[in-house]
């Protein structure tokens, strides 16, 4: 074993923690050469509390990668630091500009480097071509390989121009799964004809255009090997390395992941990672214990299950990103014009009805989950901001009507006469008012189209239904109702969006 084998095990890592300050152990492993730490929502109050701690960070070690979720729409972990949010893939995919694209990207990287965070984990170039897919949604550009390739080389270019580094993800492509690699492990039964036709093509492109980081996925591609691509020696060696000629740095996604963890400890994938070749493991869970894992990481060189060589590369790898980046020079201003922008254009490309300022909004939407953190409560707190005389609730998760509730419903009882249901005292609140229902993936979530049958029932006027998740979810809205997409949950093209419906006639 070399003298340099702590220190490179420590640069393989990237890690997370809990709270708003960096903690005392955290900071000594920056100062032993942690590779890189990752931010998230628990972390993040506002832009100054966020300025401060990463410059408490580079105050152990000036070249201490900083990297942050940052995918656009409710995809992000920039939360309250983030004035201008960056409008979901989507969004940008249905318009179809990349130069619109690239000024996006290039707003949201200069937000982060206007932070000291120089690792964008965006964007995802996955191909959203299941859209049953329980996890990529509007994260993706869309559903066909080439408009994912060329706003995803638009996005890397507009991150470029502000001096940091996008990371590519989720190699080799999460688009076309069923399961949600937070929860179980999916798998993907492709040949590798398909699989380059479809999932490999945006990651190509990617290579071509100068990528420098890209994520692996947690997923089985039988036609490659048996363990998930995170795992795989043949797909992130075979494959990515040798076969595309990708020779940036490879990261994993988050090990504590259930499709990693139900098989395996987040201290024995992390060395199955590295010895598979990714040069980052991501262990981003707030009990993070970098110490422990570089042990472990020596540890493992010490019996041989990995060599001294790969951990070394890895940790060359990571540092002569770290050196490039601080080369570069960074763009920190911003105006949100390219935001503004793309909500004016949701807007001005759709039919939006007048329906007064005083509309009753149901927001039926996804539950919460590690990889979205929205950061406004719903739709109804929107359009309270904008038109004072609207109300509404936000329904998660399961909120169906048992059949006597909707028995009573239909003889349109007052709100004391019914029971304690959220969808049925939420129809009652609308009733005789203006009725804007949203929508969040309702073609892959039975209780959302449900409850969008049950509201649309007795109501053909004064209604309108917006599809803020897939615009595939527009196929489900009866003909003769109203109703457009926003192709994804941000702030500000749902203000435009709000302004539109809430005009008077």
């Amino acid at each position: 074993m070399t003298d340099n084998l702590e220190p490179d095990a420590a640069g393989a890592l990237i890690v997370g923690f809990a709270g708003t300050t960096a903690p005392d152990h955290l900071r000594r492993a920056v100062a032993d050469g942690l590779g890189g730490v990752i931010l998230f929502t628990r972390n993040v109050t506002g832009p100054e509390q966020v300025l401060a701690l990463t410059q408490s960070l580079r105050a152990e070690r000036p070249d201490v990668i900083i990297g942050i979720d940052h995918e656009g729409g409710e995809f992000s972990h920039l939360g309250p630091a983030n004035p201008f949010p960056l409008s979901s893939p989507r969004t940008l995919g249905d318009l179809d500009d990349v130069d619109l694209t690239r000024a996006s990207a290039r707003d949201a990287a200069a937000t982060l480097a206007s932070l000291e965070i120089d690792l964008m984990l965006a964007p995802s170039i996955d191909v959203n071509s299941n859209p049953a897919n329980p996890i990529i949604s509007t994260r993706a550009f869309g559903t066909t390989p080439e408009l994912v390739a060329r706003h995803g080389v638009a996005f890397i270019e507009g991150v470029h121009e502000a001096g940091i580094v996008p990371c590519l993800k989720h190699f080799p492509g999460h688009g076309d799964v069923a399961t949600d690699s937070h929860l179980d492990l999916p798998r993907v039964d492709r040949s590798i004809e398909a699989v380059h036709a479809v999932e490999l093509l945006p990651f190509k492109a990617a290579i071509a255009a100068g990528a420098e980081v890209i994520m692996s996925a947690h997923i089985v591609f039988s036609v490659y090997d048996d363990l998930p691509a995170t795992l795989s020696h043949r797909i992130l060696t075979g494959l990515l390395r040798d076969e595309l000629g990708f020779d940036g740095v490879i990261t994993t996604d988050a090990l504590e992941m259930g499709a990693i963890t139900k098989n395996q400890s987040i201290e024995e994938a992390t060395v199955v990672s590295i010895r598979a070749g990714a040069d980052l493991a991501m262990i981003a869970i707030g009990a993070a214990d970098p110490q422990g894992l570089t042990k472990h990481i020596v540890d493992a060189v010490g019996n041989g299950s990995l060599s001294a060589e790969r951990v070394a590369d890895a940790a060359r790898r990571v540092r002569a990103l770290a050196k490039s980046l601080g080369e570069r020079k960074r763009q920190t201003t911003f105006d949100g014009a390219a935001v503004r922008e793309v909500g004016d254009r949701v807007v001005a490309g759709q039919t939006f009805p007048a329906l007064g300022g005083t509309p009753y909004v149901i927001d039926l939407t996804q539950g919460l989950h590690p990889a979205w953190h929205p950061y406004f409560s719903g739709l109804p707190e929107i359009f309270k901001r904008l038109a004072p005389g609207s109300d509404g609730v936000v329904l998660r998760d399961q909120h169906l009507l048992s059949e006597k509730e909707a028995a009573l419903f239909e003889d349109h009882p007052t709100a004391d006469e019914q029971s304690d249901d959220a969808l049925a005292r939420a129809a009652a609140a609308a009733k005789d008012r203006p009725l804007v229902i949203a929508v969040q993936d309702a073609g892959r979530t039975p209780w959302i189209r449900e409850a969008l049958a049950f509201l649309l029932q007795d109501r053909r006027d004064d209604v309108f239904v917006l599809c803020t998740g897939i615009p595939e979810d527009q196929a489900l809205v009866p003909a003769g109702v109203p109703s457009a997409t926003t192709s994804g949950r941000n702030v500000i093209v749902l203000e435009a969006v709000a302004r539109a419906l809430t005009r008077s006639a």
